[in-house]
């Protein structure tokens, strides 16, 4: 694949192509947090007219300096393709790509089918989940108190990681960002998708968990579910023959 670069919003952005591409029947990837677009690469060099991008933030592209939510997303890969010329596109996301995959789908009016992967979207509202983003909004203002703010990294590390919120530790510059997306819950927008959806899924998966990918079967009008026996949120690792061949069948 031939790895490119390209200024989107005034970001520097990295992607990859096949080497011979037809811009009106592309398949274009799009990876899921704290992930790139290589990730995927074992399966994208089994497919013709492919592009794959590294989200801002990500692999070889760009941050913002603003934290992003999800309607950013979707419109930097509307204004991304539109640069690139890309038209009626299949959309296939992981996680976090699933869920701007969807976005996407319902605001621009122009993709073939979308393939969602383990895709994020559906909130809980739990008491963790509660307690972590009220956290997330006074942590500021609490640590910058003095003789606490020496303790600021510390502590924070330590709370984030006995709620199991280590994707926040590892945000970075994109802590921000982060909280904005776990934040929104996209089911209505999931109920307005109607392009022909696949929908592929994990047994196993902990960070999405199937009744998730059982939700966005009912909810998304003729979509086809997949479950993969015992593979985690990394179906395409965990079990890659049998991601593959679904996949791979998904594009005809």
């Amino acid at each position: 694949m031939q790895k490119k670069n390209i200024i989107v919003r005034n970001l520097n952005i990295q992607y990859y192509q096949s080497e011979s591409i037809d811009k009106n029947n592309a398949l274009v990837f799009l990876h899921g947090w704290g992930s790139h677009a290589l990730h995927f690469r074992h399966t994208l060099e089994k497919c013709e007219n492919v592009v794959a991008v590294d989200l801002p933030g990500f692999g070889g592209s760009q941050a913002s300096q603003a934290p992003w939510s999800l309607s950013d997303y979707t419109d930097f890969i509307q204004e991304f393709l539109k640069k690139t010329d890309i038209k009626n596109p299949i959309l296939a996301g992981h996680s976090l790509g699933g869920s701007i995959g969807i976005k996407y789908c319902v605001k621009y009016n122009d993709v073939r089918k979308l393939i969602l992967i383990g895709s994020a979207g559906i909130r809980k509202k739990t008491a963790k989940k509660y307690f972590y983003l009220v956290f997330a909004k006074i942590f500021g203002i609490i640590f910058s108190l003095p003789g606490i703010k020496t303790y600021k990294e510390r502590i924070r590390q330590g709370f984030y990681k006995a709620i199991d919120s280590e994707d926040y530790i590892n945000a970075g510059a994109l802590s921000g960002t982060y909280q904005k997306i776990i934040s929104e819950d996209i089911r209505e927008d999931i109920k307005a998708v109607n392009v022909p959806t696949v929908i592929i899924w994990g047994e196993d998966d902990k960070e999405t968990p199937l009744e998730d990918g059982k939700l966005m079967k009912e909810l998304i009008r003729g979509s086809k579910l997949y479950i993969i026996p015992e593979a985690g949120h990394y179906t395409y690792l965990d079990d890659e023959k049998a991601f593959e061949e679904i996949f791979l069948s998904s594009l005809k």
